[in-house]
């Protein structure tokens, strides 16, 4: 593949720089299976929440974590088949490695898309290359809108071609600029009968993982999307129109980093409040306790039959969990009789985060190098 052209500004530089120091900071932030794990489904459950709003079948938070855990019906004639298509495939994403027997290719992509397509699509359409004729299925997508036309280009060689340049990277472009690239491509070729918006989203955190840029399949790139989804689509038109990628990679490597940033910063709060505050805490306490400290730090205050009810235990656990966290200094117990309740001891300072800031694409910037 021809290296596309785009012009290395300094804001793309700023992104890929913010991008890449989050992922470090992330890849050091140790947190213990207790507080790492539920995090995790908190962003994988975004994900699935963003990915509705961004497809224009907005289900909810609380459907997304259902869906997640399995809990919520899927199938028969469920619309939110697709979510859950979308769930097992980042399971696959999650399991997937440089050893696994696909490479990244047009195969993978196809299988990507039959896992997502799987259940709303005909069986025959699941993972098919359309022809250039042919009417698709617009459900799921509302980037399908900016496709264009290609009667003459073998969508399966092209794509081919395009995975190989990530591959070989003979001419050293960015790992982080080679992603956009491929995002740019789908939105323009849109080369499957349906389901291209949210393959092209599982092949982008596919590839993140695979070349060290979305440790664990973390970061919410359907977020990342619904979060400048109007300007995203903007700027795929300025740089369509100019044949110059710049002002489509400008903001996808700014929505990107963003969520990169974020993310991290999710984890280094909880690091910085539970680990730092509490050096001993995930070694003394069990997992009822750091779960009464997580609520106390939160709602302040509550009374011991709050607690119970919160995590679903018996009210003398409860209160044995209580009498250990007051005996280890965690817990003070205020009130008398009905009135009692229980808060955080004094809380020492904690260690303020500092906010990163992202100069926001589009903005003048000296060009560095033209491609």
């Amino acid at each position: 593949m021809k290296t596309p052209k785009y012009t290395l500004t300094n804001l793309l530089l700023k992104y890929i720089v913010k991008y890449e120091t989050s992922i470090k900071d992330l890849e050091h932030t140790d947190l213990p299976k207790d507080l790492k794990k539920p995090l995790i489904e908190k962003l994988y459950a975004e994900d699935i929440d963003h990915l509705s709003q961004l497809v224009a079948f907005p289900i909810g938070y609380n459907t997304a974590l259902k869906i997640l855990r399995g809990q919520e019906h899927t199938t028969g004639k469920s619309k939110k088949k697709v979510f859950a298509g979308f769930r097992n495939a980042k399971e696959y994403i999650k399991k997937y490695n440089s050893k696994t027997a696909l490479k990244p290719s047009m195969e993978l992509a196809i299988h990507l898309n039959k896992l997502v397509t799987k259940g709303w699509n005909d069986d025959w359409d699941q993972g098919r290359i359309k022809d250039f004729s042919e009417k698709p299925n617009t459900l799921y997508d509302t980037w399908y809108e900016l496709r264009d036309y290609y009667p003459s280009t073998d969508m399966k060689e092209y794509f081919n071609d395009v995975f190989r340049w990530i591959t070989n990277n003979e001419d050293n472009t960015h790992k982080l600029v080679q992603f956009g690239v491929l995002v740019y491509e789908m939105i323009d070729k849109a080369p499957f009968f349906a389901g291209n918006q949210i393959t092209t989203i599982l092949l982008l955190e596919l590839l993140a993982k695979l070349y060290g840029y979305n440790p664990n399949i973390v970061l919410p790139f359907s977020k990342s999307f619904n979060f400048i989804n109007e300007d995203l689509k903007s700027a795929f038109k300025i740089s369509k129109g100019k044949n110059d990628l710049t002002t489509f990679l400008e903001a996808y490597l700014y929505t990107t980093s963003l969520t990169a940033i974020e993310t991290t910063r999710e984890f280094t709060t909880i690091y910085k409040e539970k680990i730092l505050k509490y050096p001993q805490m995930t070694e003394e306490l069990n997992s009822r306790q750091i779960k009464i400290v997580d609520y106390l730090e939160t709602n302040k205050k509550s009374s011991r039959k709050e607690l119970t009810d919160m995590i679903g235990v018996s009210f003398m656990t409860i209160y044995r969990d209580l009498q250990e966290l007051m005996d280890k200094e965690y817990v003070v117990q205020k009130g008398k009789g009905r009135g009692t309740y229980y808060k955080l001891k004094e809380e020492e300072k904690g260690v303020e985060l500092k906010d990163e800031e992202l100069p926001v694409f589009g903005e003048q910037e000296p060009s560095i190098q033209v491609f």
